[in-house]
C-alpha cells in the first residue's frame, strides 16, 4: 500500500473521529437555557453520541487503522465503507418478525371484528423498528376490563385473572406521566423492553405500556405461547408497568402477564421494585 493511500485512509478516519467528537463535546458544553428549550419540546430529540459510544468507535477506528498498515484489511474497500459513511449510506438493517406477529391487514380485520362502529387508521406505509424486538401494532383504546374480556386465550388454554387484579379507581390507576391513546393508533411496541429490570424503574417514562400491553394480546394470541418457552429462544412475559396496583403496602405493585402451568392465561400481579427474569415492561412509540 503507497503512502498517499494510506494518508487519505487516516484524514478519513480523523474526519469521522473528529465529527463524532465535536458532538459529544457540544452536548456536554449545552447551556442550561438550551437544555431547558429541549426539555419544551413536544418531542425530544434523542441524542444520539454519548463518551461511551465515542470510546467505542475511537478503538475501532484504531484498530482499522492497525490492520490496514499490517495489510489484513484492504486499503480500498476501507476507504469505500468510510467514504460510504461520510455520505450517510449506511445498510438498512433487515426487519424479520417474530412468528407470532400478524400483518397490517390481519389486525385491521381483527379491530373491525371486535369494533365495527369504529374509525380505524391506514397503517404507516414504512416501519422501521428502533430496537431488534419492536413490532408494529394496531391499539384500539378502551378500559382495562373491556380490553382484557377481549383477550382470546391460546388453544388449550384457560383465561385467569387473579382477584388482586381489580380494576376499580380505588386500586388501578396509571403511573406517573403515562397517558392513554384517546384515538386507534399504529404504535411501535417492543415487547422487550426493559426485561429483567424492576417495573417502577419506568414510572415517569410516557412510552411504558399499560393498556397498549393487552392490545398487544388481542392481536397477537400466539406472542404468549412464547414467554419463558423451553424451545428456541425464549420470550418475556408483561408488566403492564405502566400501571400501579393497589395493594397492603400502597402503590407498589403492578399487573403482569404469565403463562401458567402450561395451560393457564394468567393477569396477575407482581411487586414493582423487584425484577424477575425473563419478565419485561413492554414500551410504545407512535409510528
Amino acid at each position: 500500500m503507497n503512502l498517499n493511500s494510506l494518508a487519505t485512509l487516516l484524514r478519513m478516519a480523523q474526519y469521522i473521529h473528529g465529527c463524532m467528537y465535536c458532538a459529544v463535546l457540544n452536548q456536554q458544553l449545552r447551556s442550561p437555557l438550551h437544555v431547558a428549550s429541549e426539555k419544551s419540546t413536544a418531542r425530544k430529540k434523542v441524542i444520539m453520541t454519548t463518551i461511551e459510544q465515542l470510546a467505542g468507535i475511537t478503538a475501532q477506528h484504531n484498530e482499522i487503522v492497525k490492520r490496514i498498515i499490517n495489510g489484513s484489511l484492504d486499503p480500498s474497500a476501507v476507504k469505500r465503507a468510510l467514504q460510504n459513511i461520510v455520505e450517510g449510506k449506511l445498510p438498512t438493517p433487515t426487519w424479520n418478525p417474530p412468528t407470532w406477529w400478524r400483518a397490517p391487514e390481519q389486525q385491521l380485520a381483527r379491530a373491525r371484528q371486535l369494533w365495527p362502529n369504529t374509525a380505524l387508521p391506514e397503517p404507516p406505509a414504512e416501519f422501521t423498528p428502533q430496537t431488534k424486538s419492536e413490532v408494529l401494532l394496531l391499539h384500539v383504546p378502551g378500559s382495562f376490563n373491556s380490553l382484557w374480556s377481549k383477550v382470546v386465550a391460546p388453544e388449550g388454554y384457560a383465561k385467569c385473572r387473579l382477584e388482586e387484579v381489580k380494576a376499580s379507581k380505588r386500586n388501578l390507576r396509571l403511573a406517573p406521566n403515562k397517558v392513554e391513546y384517546t384515538q386507534p393508533v399504529w404504535l411501535a411496541f417492543d415487547p422487550e423492553h426493559g426485561s429483567s429490570a424492576y417495573p417502577s424503574f419506568f414510572w415517569g417514562q410516557a412510552d411504558i405500556a399499560a393498556s397498549e400491553v393487552l392490545s398487544a394480546l388481542i392481536q397477537f394470541p400466539d406472542w404468549s405461547l412464547t414467554w419463558h418457552s423451553h424451545t428456541g429462544s425464549p420470550a418475556s412475559a408483561p408488566n403492564l408497568s405502566g400501571y400501579q396496583l393497589k395493594d397492603d403496602d400502597g402503590w407498589t405493585s403492578v399487573p403482569c402477564l404469565l403463562r401458567w402451568g402450561g395451560h393457564e392465561l394468567r393477569l396477575g400481579a407482581r411487586q414493582a421494585i423487584y425484577g424477575y427474569n425473563l419478565q419485561a415492561s413492554p414500551s410504545v412509540r407512535e409510528c
